[in-house]
């Protein structure tokens, strides 16, 4: 099989916003190349919104999983550098979103049925809680794998920016679920690259408002 020719279909899918043939054609290369690290990050998250609604947190929590061994897989594939420090990006630029996403998604889905004075809860507090925890676990995590990559590569450090600017407005609303000072910590990390960051204030309350 073509691997290099159905890459090429995916990526060009994805540009289109065509989720179900992007899923389509990086699963055809993840079988035939199971350390194809943007086949197997692709395909998971393109998976992730299919199946029971219910079972949603556990495909995140696997997607979450899996981006550190994907982005490790990229880096010592024969690509070039240029090529690894692309893929890379796409990931980033990808995931990055996500977690806000997903929780404003479950948050609606909680809002769109009633019976009588009561909306229907579709995902408990408790699962919403986890998400929000896993998701920004996996933010500062990928921040910090990208740092290290090619021996702090100007370029990996712009990619550690993105997630740990995510992992901060994050941590700096839902402040109870994130690890005490760890955002003070991250956004002088940020600010070292990008002298002008200015580090979102607290939320004056846990909120999950459709606006940050």
């Amino acid at each position: 099989m073509d691997i290099q020719k159905y890459l090429k279909l995916a990526r060009q899918a994805k540009l289109d916003n065509n989720s179900e043939d992007a899923k389509t054609y990086y699963n055809k290369v993840r079988e035939e190349d199971p350390e194809n690290g943007e086949a197997k990050f692709f395909y998971a998250y393109y998976s992730m919104y299919e199946g029971k609604v219910i079972e949603l947190y556990s495909r995140f929590s696997n997607l979450c999983k899996i981006l550190p061994s994907s982005i490790q897989l990229i880096q010592e594939s024969s690509s070039s550098k240029e090529e690894q420090l692309k893929a890379i990006e796409d990931i980033v630029n990808t995931f990055v979103p996500e977690t806000w996403a997903l929780n404003k998604f479950m948050n609606s889905k909680n809002r769109e049925t009633k019976i009588g004075d009561r909306y229907v809860t579709v995902f408990d507090y408790s699962v919403i809680k986890s998400c929000c925890v896993t998701g920004m676990n996996a933010l500062k995590n990928l921040g910090d794998q990208c740092e290290k990559l090619f021996v702090a590569d100007p370029e990996c450090k712009k990619l550690a920016v993105i997630a740990w600017k995510e992992y901060v407005s994050l941590a700096q609303k839902w402040y109870a679920y994130a690890t005490k000072g760890e955002a003070e910590i991250y956004a002088e990390k940020i600010k070292r690259v990008d002298p002008s960051y200015e580090m979102p204030k607290k939320a004056g309350c846990i909120s999950f408002a459709d606006k940050k």
